[in-house]
């Protein structure tokens, strides 16, 4: 007799993916001795061994091997069913997932926008630097910056980036370099993407390993925040700096604009279907982005 218990199937499906029942049980919000329970009572009624221990480790035995590839498919499917059930009975909401400086300096000023366009739909921002897992999250659509190469995801790019050298207008008392070959004798700050600098200095006949005074912060708020009060000179992504050069809050140094290698992405997990929610936010997300690169190329 076969066992019908999912419950069984989602403990066996967590500890072979974590190879570890405390974190499978950690993950399901359930005892250790349950997930254990469970999964010798699944091999029980198979007359099967699935799993065996080395050292701190629980690892498949073939049987396990072969069970986790047949079962995973169809648990996902049950998982994405039920989600969209319990979505079909709520509200219409879109969870939008996607970088602190992002969120920041374009989306939330924008965002009204949207919400004029879809009134009845509740939009959930989260920020955070962390790239979630599509699959398993309740994350509807992420934003990313990057190549487009993420694996088990649907990446489409919408949004290119400018990047160049910006600074307070009170920087170094209001003494602005004028000079790129100068640029070195100040202190440069860095976000998580250093690589930038790398970009924009080779674009300017620069060699990026002479420059000795920089500053690295973890996230891009933090670096501009920081050459917003005076502290060095940024590296700015057009899509973040724009608001604030036009406030005059911060200006751009030299005429040398490079393209980033890298740009934004909207990922959602691959083959999951998507909402009229999620499809309209895509939409006007490629709609304010082609309006924002035509404001920008004409500056």
């Amino acid at each position: 007799m076969f066992p019908t218990s999912l419950n069984a199937l989602s403990s066996f499906a967590a500890a072979a993916r974590h190879q570890s029942y405390t974190l499978a049980a950690a993950e399901l919000h359930i005892t250790h001795s349950a997930v254990s329970q469970q999964i010798r009572n699944l091999e029980n009624s198979l007359g099967l061994t699935l799993f065996v221990r080395q050292g701190r480790q629980m690892q498949l035995t073939a049987a396990g091997v072969a069970l986790q590839q047949q079962i995973q498919p169809a648990l996902t499917q049950i998982r994405r069913a039920l989600s969209e059930l319990g979505k079909s009975h709520e509200a219409p909401a879109i969870k939008v997932s996607t970088l602190p400086s992002f969120a920041t300096y374009w989306l939330v000023p924008r965002l009204n926008k949207f919400q004029k366009l879809q009134p009845g739909v509740a939009v959930r921002i989260h920020a955070s630097l962390e790239i979630h897992d599509l699959e398993r999250s309740s994350i509807d659509i992420a934003i990313r910056y990057g190549l487009g190469n993420w694996a088990d995801c649907e990446a489409e790019k919408f949004l290119e980036d400018r990047i160049f050298p910006v600074c307070s207008p009170n920087f170094n008392k209001g003494k602005l370099p004028n000079n790129i070959n100068n640029l070195k004798r100040y202190r440069l700050l860095c976000d998580d993407c250093p690589l930038e600098w790398d970009t924009w200095s080779k674009l300017a006949g620069l060699d990026s390993a002479s420059f000795k005074h920089e500053t690295y912060f973890s996230d891009s708020n933090l670096m501009l925040a920081a050459a917003i009060a005076g502290q060095g000179i940024a590296i700015g992504r057009s899509s973040l700096v724009s608001a604030d050069i036009a406030a005059g809050r911060l200006v751009r140094l030299f005429d040398v604009i490079a393209p980033s290698e890298y740009a934004y992405y909207m990922v959602t997990a691959s083959g999951k279907k998507k909402s009229p929610t999620v499809l309209a936010f895509e939409l006007w997300l490629r709609r304010e982005a082609l309006l924002f690169e035509k404001k920008d190329k004409r500056k």
